[in-house]
């Protein structure tokens, strides 16, 4: 029998150092363990024998705190797991802001849920895909139903046609009664006559140069229908402003381009004069994704219509039927809009079309408070409305179809409303139906939209197609505001902005400069200042139509006309022949642009849409921008009578796009 090895004194010395090391090592990973180590050892016991041991504990320890170690990373490993299953179901137009790709024709007409319905959006246009989405009886979360009992108010209990008569049968004193407004059309403007004042004080000096005051027009060249029925076939026109030096401009006018399409007599309409006019116009090439794709359904067709040099032609038919059916067409989904400084909806109407819906804020009587600035005014429903007429009358073609709709809060709005903008729906202390949405300012309990009890008016305006579809660019107005308290823009300081703008691209060459101009004179007519960017689309390069979006600041002052507006037109005293032509037949008549806008606006269910004093305005402006041009064709010898100091060509220009 073999006896037990014995171990060699040196082995048993490095033995017990590396025993002694490896503890060591361990130990600060379970201190406890060690602890009693030491103490055992500083209580006399055998090194030996207590190294072995502590190293099988520290070591059973070591393991342990593997094990847990192990379990946390296969609890992170299950987290990362879950949150990109979680990143990838969530569509890509949610995650990068863009528009999603669009819908193969075969999948056109059948959408499978709401989750696909939400993700294809994005921040898109009318290239929702979905056939019978019905959310009536969806959950969304807020703590409110849409109201019951209420037959009057609620279609789901009212027959089809009851409502349709109700909303589009009735009248417009019926359907103010229905809303419980408080809303005279006839109540006066009555304003500060400190704000008046100041407001005539900040245009008297940028209007010094040009000769032209801000009370000239109203206070001594104001002509009534009577006088206008008399002088210039006005008789339906409403109130009319002239000027001496606007005569003048008119007579040279009509004897310079007299024989040509740019002059009509006094007889013809202007809706006949502007039809002559556009005779023979080029639209130019179509948008290559919807160039052979005409649709059925009338945003399709819209879409289908967009052209290189005006965005609708207006003598298709299907522009009356697209605005009819976001007048009409069920809704199906609301969601808000991202982005932006007010609460804006994206609705989804049953034949798959969008449009965006701008809620009423204020009756139309309110005008912009006088120590507002213009970029924390509120955003005007009615504003958006009339600026697509106005934009329709000029014959630019600039602005998506704009109607006013009626809404239902609770069954319109609210029943299909996703979570998030269902949460911040409440009942005021009146019993009136609010939200507010979330936005960067005025989306709080303190300024609330409200129906009256349940009624809500706004502007529907038909959306773009999807940009994957139609890329378009954002450019810098030349123009733009300093949108600061404290300090002016350059152009605002300085009148030698337009040299500058006219070196540089793409302002240098083709209609970009004369596009920005026609731009200026729309939105002194509207009264605009917050025109700070546009969009063209990026397929027709720079020989495009600027796109006038984003009208909801205009119409807020009716008694204060912003000179600054036409800074573009008054620094480069240039101007579009055909543009020109258009103002000079609205002013000679026998319609004015007033009667014209409110004809225009007759048809609209939230008629009237401008009051009388806003619709004035216009006529009063038209004259203004003809002044200006008067100006600009005199020169350095204003005061020579009946001369004409600068060349027509060289500030009525003729680049040959209407």
């Amino acid at each position: 029998m073999r006896g037990p090895m014995l171990m060699r004194p040196d082995w048993s010395v490095q033995y017990v150092t590396t025993l002694a090391t490896e503890t060591r090592a361990r130990s600060t990973r379970c201190p406890g363990i060690a602890t009693v180590s030491t103490s055992t050892t500083n209580a006399g016991g055998d090194t030996s024998t207590a190294l072995p041991t502590t190293m099988m504990l520290l070591r059973l320890c070591s393991s342990a705190r593997h094990r847990w170690k192990a379990l946390l990373w296969l609890l992170l490993l299950l987290v990362v797991i879950l949150n990109a299953v979680v990143f990838v179901s969530i569509p890509s137009s949610r995650l990068t802001g863009r528009h999603a790709a669009a819908v193969d024709d075969d999948e056109r007409s059948e959408v499978k849920g709401l989750g696909q319905v939400r993700g294809i959006r994005g921040a898109s246009h009318l290239q929702i895909m979905r056939k019978g989405l019905d959310k009536s009886t969806a959950n969304n979360s807020s703590g409110l139903h849409y109201v019951e009992g209420l037959t009057l108010f609620d279609p789901k209990e009212t027959s089809k046609k009851v409502w349709k008569n109700l909303l589009h049968g009735s009248t417009f004193e019926d359907r103010k009664k229905i809303a419980g407004f408080v809303y005279n059309e006839n109540t006066e403007n009555k304003d500060d006559a400190d704000e008046n004042r100041r407001y005539r004080e900040k245009e008297e000096g940028d209007a010094a140069s040009d000769g032209l005051s801000n009370r000239d027009i109203p206070a001594s060249r104001k002509r009534d229908e009577t006088v206008g029925a008399t002088s210039r076939g006005r008789g339906t026109a409403g109130k009319n402003y002239t000027l001496a030096e606007v005569d003048e401009l008119v007579k040279a006018f009509l004897s310079r381009f007299h024989g040509s399409t740019l002059v009509s007599d006094n007889r013809m309409s202007y809706e006949k004069f502007l039809y002559k006019l556009q005779q023979g116009t080029a639209w130019g090439p179509r948008l290559g994704e919807f160039a052979n794709f005409k649709g059925i359904r009338s945003w399709e067709q819209f879409h289908h219509g967009i052209r290189q040099h005006a965005l609708y032609d207006p003598r298709e038919p299907y522009v009356n039927k697209l605005m009819l059916d976001l007048q009409t067409r069920e809704i199906v989904d609301v969601e808000q809009k991202e982005g932006g400084t007010q609460i804006k909806l994206m609705i989804t109407c049953k034949d798959e079309g969008q449009a965006l819906f701008k809620p009423m804020r204020f009756p139309r009587v309110q005008e912009t408070l006088p120590d507002h600035f213009y970029f924390a005014d509120y955003e005007r429903h009615n504003a958006e409305i009339a600026s697509f007429h106005l934009d329709r009358l000029l014959g630019f073609y600039r602005v998506p179809p704009t109607v006013g709709r009626w809404m239902n809060v609770s069954y319109d709005i609210h029943r299909v409303a996703n979570s998030k903008l269902a949460k911040t729906f409440f009942v005021s202390p009146v019993g009136n139906w609010c939200f507010h949405g979330s936005c960067s300012y005025y989306c709080d309990s303190s300024h609330p939209i409200c129906g009256h009890p349940i009624m809500l008016e706004g502007s529907m305006a038909a959306f773009l197609p999807p940009l994957q579809m139609a890329k378009r660019k954002t450019w810098r107005n030349p123009w733009k505001r300093s949108y600061s308290k404290h300090r002016k823009a350059y152009w605002e300081v300085y009148d030698d902005l337009c040299d500058k703008v006219k070196r540089k691209h793409p302002y240098n060459q083709g209609r970009r400069l004369m596009d920005v101009l026609d731009m200026s004179v729309f939105d002194f007519l509207t009264g605009n200042l917050d025109r700070h960017h546009y969009e063209t689309f990026r397929e027709f390069g720079n020989e495009t139509f600027l796109l006038h979006l984003d009208n909801g600041r205009a119409f807020g002052k009716s008694n204060y006309d912003c000179i600054s507006c036409l800074a573009p037109v008054r620094q480069c005293c240039m101007i579009r022949q055909s543009t020109l032509a258009k103002l000079v037949k609205l002013y000679q008549g026998p319609e004015s642009l007033s009667h014209m806008m409110r004809t225009s606006m007759a048809t609209d269910p939230l008629n009237p849409i401008l009051l009388e004093s806003h619709l004035n305005a216009l006529d009063r402006r038209l004259s203004k921008i003809l002044h200006v041009i008067h100006g600009c064709l005199k020169g350095s010898n204003a005061g020579d009578a009946g001369s004409f100091s600068r060349s027509w060509q060289d500030v009525v220009i003729d680049d040959g796009v209407t």
